[in-house]
C-alpha cells in the first residue's frame, strides 16, 4: 500500500452539489458559446430564444413575466437582446446556487 497518497471525505451531498454545479457551468458555457455563434443579430425572437435556450415558449413567456428575462416590444412583437439573455442565464445560476445552498446546506 502506497502511503503516499491523501484522502479526501466528502459527504454525499457536497459530492451531488460539485458534479452538479460542473455540469452546469459546463452547459451554461455551451449554451453561451452556441447562442452566440448561431448568428451575428443582437436582437431575438420568442422563438429563438426558447430553441436556443431548450424551453418552450409557455416557460420563456413565464419567465419574462417574472422578470428573469427582459424583453421589450416593436409593435405587437417580443424581443429580447442578447445581452439580456447571456444575463438571465447568469442570473438563474445564481438563484439555483444560492437556493442549493441554503436547501442542503453545504459548507465548501
Amino acid at each position: 500500500m502506497d502511503m503516499d497518497k491523501e484522502f479526501v471525505v466528502i459527504s454525499p451531498d457536497s459530492l451531488r452539489y460539485l458534479i452538479s454545479e460542473a455540469v452546469a457551468s459546463t452547459v451554461r458555457d455551451e449554451l453561451n458559446l452556441h447562442f452566440r455563434k448561431k448568428t451575428d443579430k443582437q436582437i431575438y425572437t420568442r422563438k429563438e430564444v426558447a430553441q436556443e435556450l431548450g424551453i418552450s415558449l409557455v416557460t420563456l413567456g413565464e419567465w419574462t413575466k417574472r422578470g428573469i428575462i427582459k424583453a421589450f416590444r416593436i409593435g405587437n412583437s417580443v424581443r429580447y437582446k442578447a445581452e439580456d439573455v447571456d444575463k438571465a442565464l447568469k442570473e438563474v445560476h445564481s438563484l439555483k446556487y444560492m437556493r442549493s445552498r441554503t436547501i442542503n446546506n453545504v459548507q465548501l
